[in-house]
């Protein structure tokens, strides 16, 4: 609903996905949640692997890399967020 606010009335939005208007604005103020932040840091590291490794390694890969590094995560999160990375 933000990314369409400037195309269509909020009103008419929110009737159409059956939401309500409060809380649109409720969520406009919630702050990131603590897992929501460490998804953006480890994102930002995967995509530093994958830029340096050209682009042509896969998520085990760049998981090994970040354990390598002293990041703990795991692979199935490597992957999920690997998917999102531009």
């Amino acid at each position: 609903m933000q990314a369409h606010r400037s195309e269509f009335k909020l009103t008419s939005m929110c009737r159409d996905l059956r939401a309500h208007r409060s809380g649109f604005y409720a969520w406009l103020h919630v702050p990131l949640s603590p897992r929501a932040k460490l998804n953006e840091g480890l994102t930002l590291k995967i995509k530093e692997f994958y830029d340096q490794r050209m682009g042509i390694y896969s998520s085990p890969r760049i998981f090994c890399d970040l354990r390598e590094t002293g990041v703990a995560c795991g692979e199935n999160r490597v992957a999920r967020l690997m998917v999102i990375v531009p």
